[in-house]
């Protein structure tokens, strides 16, 4: 069973016209970065993560995905930072406060964002790099609400092991002995609508699907980009001071893939802890939790619970991330506009 469901996923995640290429998370809500390059600045630190995701375990040959991306912002002066929950002197920040000093809200000033993204995606003999940098520009476009566009450039590369196969027909002449390696430029863009309030974000990723180098001498497989395309959006509901909901959606469509559909609810209590589940339809439901430990350090992790046909065979999916603020001058213990 295990190497029937093995060839499976081989198969599907190779194949343009059966699946979507990209790696899937569902701690995307810790850092949106990850599909949207508008995201790139948008707080007042530099924000590292660093996350990995193992799915269906128990199935050989199951995609592991391994990743890291910063952003920083330049240009920036937040001038809500300083009064926001969770800031203060000390390594660890105080509770939010009642009746807080200040409750005038002042819009985020214009500025820029660069960032970077490295990512590995392996999958049975079939791995795939992503190397990407980003650039966005935030500007507001009424006194509480903002808007940034933003642009990811860079490159992906696919290797299949082709000793790893066991190949009924071994004289298949696209495919041989050793590493085959495509290598395709990649360009994604951006747009983030946010406030204190709400967020709306659209995107789309691997736009180009020129081939850079491929593989020398004989016939060659096609292998070609898979446009994928994002749409999320998520308001905070603020039930006490020290007590939020946050609901949210996501829309991912990569054709010839079926339209994918994520629900999301997630609670925050003191800025500190948080956790919810979120639904994908037709594969699986997740819980997800975290903890913003200080100014410096965060975490979060989620366990998903398979709902398609591979629950017989896989015992879900674990996801961990781990979160370090640089330069976080005012002690922001959460995010101030990503929540």
């Amino acid at each position: 069973m295990k190497k029937l469901a093995t060839i499976f996923l081989f198969f599907v995640l190779i194949s343009p016209a059966m699946a979507q290429q990209k790696a899937q998370y569902s701690q995307y809500l810790f850092n949106n970065f990850l599909l949207n390059p508008a995201l790139s600045g948008i707080e007042s630190y530099t924000d590292v993560r660093m996350g990995t995701r193992r799915q269906w375990v128990g199935i050989d040959g199951a995609p592991v995905t391994y990743y890291i991306s910063g952003h920083t912002s330049f240009g920036m002066s937040d001038r809500n930072s300083p009064m926001g929950p969770g800031t203060g002197k000390g390594f660890i920040p105080k509770m939010p406060s009642k009746h807080p000093r200040s409750t005038k809200y002042h819009k985020s000033r214009p500025h820029h964002g660069f960032g970077a993204v490295a990512q590995v995606d392996e999958t049975g003999p079939l791995s795939t790099t992503n190397l990407n940098l980003t650039y966005a520009y935030h500007h507001p476009i009424t006194r509480r609400i903002n808007m940034s566009v933003g642009l990811a450039g860079g490159m992906v590369q696919t290797r299949l092991d082709g000793n790893a196969l066991n190949l009924i027909n071994s004289n298949d002449p696209l495919l041989r002995p050793g590493a085959m390696k495509r290598t395709n430029f990649d360009l994604g863009l951006g747009t983030w609508i946010y406030s204190d309030q709400f967020y709306v974000g659209a995107s789309a990723s691997q736009l180009l699907t020129t081939v850079v180098s491929q593989t020398e001498g004989g016939q060659t497989p096609e292998q070609k980009l898979q446009p994928h395309f994002f749409m999320t959006g998520g308001y905070r509901i603020r039930i006490r001071y020290d007590l939020t909901l946050d609901p949210s959606i996501m829309l991912k469509f990569a054709n010839p893939s079926p339209l994918s559909v994520d629900l999301n609810f997630k609670a925050t209590y003191a800025n500190r802890i948080w956790g919810g589940m979120s639904y994908r339809h037709g594969d699986a439901v997740a819980a997800i939790m975290g903890l913003n430990v200080n100014h410096v350090l965060d975490f979060g992790y989620s366990y998903d619970l398979t709902t398609s046909g591979l629950n017989s065979a896989s015992a879900g999916s674990h996801e961990l991330i781990v979160g370090i603020k640089l330069r976080n001058k005012t002690r922001m213990l959460c995010p101030e506009w990503l929540w």
